[in-house]
């Protein structure tokens, strides 16, 4: 029987080739064909162990292909079909039902059905062959460019973020870190109309999110972000501040820059639990949001393969190398590297 290929995380700093039985499908389920998978935190940080996933861990959860399989029932796609899979939605809790999916009950669970691998699964996609729900999957446009598609799920999560920002005609956004989802935040605000600023500390950075649209571009190295906003707010501070950065000492700044009605949106995930401290005698006095986002829903999916093949987004701005699967090894230490956007694993 044929076999798929998977490039797992046995340990920190260690990756094995593991041979997996290519699963079989059933009524409504789809066998997806995974063409490009493009590596991410969680992929990176369970490799460099500073996070604590089950090990041995199957990652990729950014990822397109073909559609190689249908099962009975199946009618979104047919065999050929290029496709993204999203989150693990179970579509049977009641935050799925309301497109919230973001908070779905049951899609850890859900995830671990995608392929045979006893260990750790968030995504599934460094494994060549997935058994998907049809209703996890969406169909691409047949020219669309699969390294590019790849990316749906990132630029999903930052469509999630800036709907929730509620940006308007005018406003002024300030972007914390500028790495790839600092980027499509700019993007995006910038098709919101906002004028945008960014605060970053890597010059290769400040000079890409410029090119990419960016107003102004801050080095909070050289000089206090919080009065660089004021001053450039006529004293008031920002509409909307995003956070990509998961950095604790960053919160107390961030919720200073903010206008009255501001709303800060905690896009990154943190890697201390530590408290912030917050007066929330301001957050009363100046009527400020402080706003949680996380993930995509199946509607963030669907608007972002749109963005992607409109080509309304330059995804080639933050792919850095591409690498065939047999080297898994050197695509991950280069997805590792400092300032690295996005690293492709091409099967």
């Amino acid at each position: 029987m044929a076999k798929a290929k998977a490039l797992v995380v046995k340990a920190a700093n260690e990756l094995e080739v593991q041979e997996l039985e290519i699963p079989e499908i059933g009524n409504y389920e789809v066998l997806f064909h995974v063409k490009s998978c493009s590596l991410c935190t969680v992929d990176r940080r369970t490799y460099l162990g500073t996070r604590n996933y089950q090990l041995p861990f199957l990652g990729g959860h950014e990822c397109s292909g073909i559609v190689e399989q249908v099962g009975e029932g199946v009618s979104v796609v047919k065999p050929g079909d290029k496709a993204i899979f999203t989150a693990a939605y179970c579509m049977q809790c009641d935050f799925d039902r309301r497109d919230r999916g973001t908070q779905c009950k049951h899609k850890y669970h859900g995830a671990r059905k995608r392929a045979e691998f006893e260990g750790g699964l968030i995504g599934g996609g460094l494994s060549e062959y997935l058994r998907i729900p049809a209703w996890q999957v969406i169909k691409l446009p047949d020219d669309i460019d699969l390294d590019h598609a790849c990316l749906t799920e990132p630029l999903a999560c930052c469509i999630h973020s800036i709907r929730k920002a509620r940006i308007e005609l005018g406003d002024t956004v300030v972007v914390i870190g500028a790495g790839i989802m600092g980027y499509f935040q700019i993007k995006l605000a910038l098709m919101r109309g906002a004028r945008v600023i960014v605060s970053e500390l890597d010059p290769a950075r400040r000079e890409m999110a410029l090119r990419g649209g960016a107003h102004i571009a801050i080095d909070p190295s050289k000089e206090d972000a919080v009065e660089a906003v004021r001053c450039l707010t006529n004293g008031e501070g920002a509409d909307v501040v995003i956070n990509t950065i998961p950095t604790h000492a960053i919160w107390a700044g961030a919720i200073a820059m903010l206008a009255p009605f501001g709303r800060l949106l905690a896009y990154s995930s943190q890697d201390s639990k530590e408290p912030v401290g917050i007066d929330f005698g301001m957050v009363h006095g100046r009527e400020i949001e402080l706003i949680g986002t996380v993930n995509p829903s199946l509607e963030d999916n669907e608007l972002a393969v749109k963005l992607i093949g409109y080509h309304m987004i330059d995804m080639d701005e933050v792919i850095d190398k591409k690498y065939p699967f047999r080297a898994g090894v050197e695509a991950f230490k280069a997805a590792c590297e400092p300032g690295a956007y996005r690293v492709i694993i091409n099967y």
